[in-house]
């Protein structure tokens, strides 16, 4: 198995993260990358390095010098005329950036300066101190994200979304006409089904495609009678849900395992096979941990999960077929029984030990000891 790359994991102010702006995807692609750098001038966080021939010089008036590559911004795509790279300076030099809270009002342009120098390959941004300070405020929380996952979405909206839901679990709701002020859309999408189809929905079917962190959403209408005035049909929907989700498929195996058992007692092969082939999702290995974790310990189960995955797929419920399977065998060749998540009988001195130095059980070390 080739070895996997691991993410770097960028941390960005939530300030900086939800301001009102909307620009094209390599504009976005280049703020992650000067988000990324700012976090280098950030103390007491235990951040990954940046780019590895980025660097950041900040003057005595705190304005700051960035030196990245071209292809940062680009996500392997080609761009030897520099169009999209001068495209994304453009929108981002041309454009100012907006924060308001209950007590201040602020308005400052992005980029002063931008030197691309098309033979090495690299750029030189002069950043307004205003906008590093928001990269480095974490006042009012941060959120956290890997940046090749975002570097690699498509979408403006996809990317702006998954910012928001990224490694979260509560749901997370705004109005309808706070998300057009934040993605700078009040102008468009006039039709609230318009506005939900071409962001909300696009977005979810680019995350759910290729990011290991998704969501579902509910709309909810207004109950004002004054909103609702004139209206024939549903009530005016004004207010959107967010629940984020971890989608697992689309996570790197050592993600995966890291998230299920920091102690890695499930074997790799075991992990990768019950979520790339059968389907399985971080809710569903943990709910069924003992089951797993007392098979492995008893007999082969790659082998078993191998014999079992081509009638475990014609199955309705693939998943469960796959649990029951495990159980059946447990119970017919090891006289292993589990039931809610606990062993009920288990013949004394026939099952493997666990070696040495390392935890007894899985569901021991993740709590899952009944639960389903």
């Amino acid at each position: 198995m080739a070895e996997e790359k691991i993410s770097k994991e960028v941390v960005e102010s939530y300030i900086f993260s939800t301001v009102r702006h909307d620009f094209g995807i390599y504009s976005e692609r280049l703020l992650l990358r000067l988000v990324e750098l700012a976090q280098r001038e950030i103390r007491g966080l235990d951040f990954k390095g940046g780019s590895s021939i980025g660097k950041v010089k900040v003057g005595e008036w705190g304005d700051a010098e960035i030196t990245i590559p071209v292809k940062d911004i680009l996500s392997g795509e080609d761009d030897k005329n520099y169009v999209k790279a001068k495209s994304a300076v453009r929108a981002l030099m041309g454009k100012f950036l907006e924060y308001e809270d209950e007590k201040n009002y602020k308005a400052t342009h992005i980029l002063n300066d931008v030197d691309v120098d098309k033979v090495a390959g690299k750029m030189v941004i002069q950043v307004n101190r205003n906008i590093w300070n928001a990269m480095l405020d974490f006042s009012k929380g941060f959120r956290k994200y890997e940046l090749e996952t975002a570097v690699k979405l498509r979408g403006k909206y996809s990317l702006r979304i998954y910012k928001l839901v990224s490694k979260q679990i509560d749901p997370i709701s705004y109005s309808i006409a706070d998300l057009r002020k934040m993605w700078g859309l009040t102008e468009k999408y006039k039709k609230v089904d318009d506005f939900v189809k071409n962001t909300i929905v696009s977005a979810k079917e680019e995350l759910d495609r290729v990011s290991p962190y998704s969501f579902d959403y509910v709309l909810t209408a207004s109950r004002s009678a004054d909103v609702n005035k004139n209206r024939k049909g549903r009530p005016s929907i004004t207010s959107v849900t967010f629940f984020p989700k971890h989608v697992l498929r689309n996570e790197s195996t050592d993600a995966v395992r890291k998230s299920v058992n920091s102690s890695m007692l499930l074997d790799r092969e075991v992990t990768d096979l019950l979520v790339n082939k059968l389907g399985f999702d971080l809710v569903g290995i943990r709910a069924n941990i003992s089951v797993l974790d007392n098979a492995q310990r008893e007999f082969d189960l790659f082998e078993f999960l191998q014999k079992i995955a081509s009638a475990a797929l014609r199955a309705t419920n693939p998943q469960g077929y796959v649990i029951n399977a495990i159980k059946k065998n447990l119970s017919e060749k090891h006289g292993i029984i589990i039931q809610d998540g606990g062993i009920i009988s288990k013949p004394a001195g026939e099952s493997k030990p666990a070696p040495k130095n390392e935890p007894l059980s899985l569901a021991e070390i993740l709590g899952t000891k009944g639960e389903k």
